[in-house]
């Protein structure tokens, strides 16, 4: 990506073989973004062509869906940046984690043009001085900034910023197990509201009615660990329009079927439920129809990781012939489900 060859061209006070300190190669980097990486993605992007180097940087860095973008067309025009892409001899470097000249990687430079998109991104939409863990930006991009590596997560920025702290505190690393910006979603959605100051020592009151909506179905204890995947599909399955078509499952049923659903493949996430724009609450109860239907062995065989694809595609196909969709409800979709969701 642009971040990358930033690095390599910027640092041109002579080929040291001590890397500069940190605020010497972060100028470094910004002034590399703003001139010779800017310059090259005018040459490959008619469309950039008006913006001079400081608005294409500023352009680029407040949008996440620009920064994703010319981070793929980095990713597939490498070759464009090959001169800003070289060590501290001034040789090629065709690896992330490779120092540059300027004494950072390739991996290094994404990372903090992830972090300062993120930074950009909280102050916009929660306001305050991301740099002041006062604020409530501050507090989030502190938070998050140790997880905010990768160029993956440009398109998710927009998807972090509701979250609590106190869920990204909660979640720590396993923040990077989760891609999918509706599982986000539905993780901001299933905290709820943020918490409430702490009171003063005396006696504590009971959990209440929106601390009881959120507990897991029958069976899920407090001490049990569960992934972000199946924290999903725990409050999934605990939607009220899902019990009410299908039931409440027993502890150990609950329990086999989440981890279940967790490890779907990807097929399953492409072609049914994006394929038909289904909402969460239609994916869950298909795939617990799903599982009812063919058993844990039969549903990992097909749906699981790497499963069948090709046969998950045809039942999208049976589906989709059916007029199942977002607008499906839910009792006509698990009628039809108990029908198509075998091979």
């Amino acid at each position: 990506m642009p971040r990358d060859d930033v690095i390599a061209q910027g640092w041109t006070a002579g080929r040291v073989a001590t890397a500069p300190d940190h605020n010497v190669a972060v100028r470094v980097i910004n002034d590399t973004l703003r001139g010779p990486v800017a310059d090259i993605f005018r040459s490959l992007v008619p469309a950039f062509g008006e913006l001079a180097g400081g608005d294409f940087y500023d352009a680029v860095m407040t949008s996440s869906q620009l920064l994703d973008g010319c981070i793929r067309i980095f990713r597939r025009h490498r070759d464009a940046f090959k001169a800003l892409l070289v060590d501290s001899r001034g040789r090629p470097v065709g690896d992330d984690f490779v120092r540059l000249r300027c004494g950072r990687s390739v991996h290094d430079i994404v990372a903090m043009i992830v972090r300062t998109h993120a930074k950009r991104h909280f102050k916009a939409v929660l306001g305050g001085n991301p740099d002041d863990p006062g604020t409530r930006a501050g507090h989030l991009y502190q938070a998050m900034n140790e997880y905010l590596i990768h160029d993956w997560q440009v398109p998710l920025v927009p998807h972090y910023a509701p979250l609590p702290v106190s869920k990204v505190i909660e979640m720590g690393p396993r923040l990077l197990d989760i891609r999918e910006a509706e599982l986000l979603d539905a993780i901001t959605a299933a905290a709820g509201p943020p918490p409430a100051p702490t009171p003063p020592p005396g006696p504590r009151p009971g959990p209440g009615p929106a601390a009881a909506r959120r507990t897991p179905p029958t069976g899920a204890g407090s001490s049990v660990r569960r992934t972000p995947q199946e924290d999903f599909w725990w409050e999934a399955l605990a939607d009220r329009s899902v019990t009410a078509v299908l039931g409440q499952p027993n502890g150990h049923e609950a329990r086999e079927l989440v981890a279940a659903m967790a490890g779907v493949n990807d097929a399953v996430r492409g072609e049914l439920f994006a394929g038909l724009s289904l909402s969460t609450v239609q994916a869950a109860a298909f795939l617990a129809v799903a599982f009812r239907t063919l058993g844990r062995q039969g549903f990992a065989k097909l749906y699981g990781t790497p499963g069948q694809p090709h046969l998950v595609a045809k039942i999208a196909t049976r589906l989709r012939q059916r007029n199942v969709g977002s607008r499906t409800d839910l009792r006509t979709l698990v009628k039809v489900a108990e029908g198509v969701a075998g091979p």
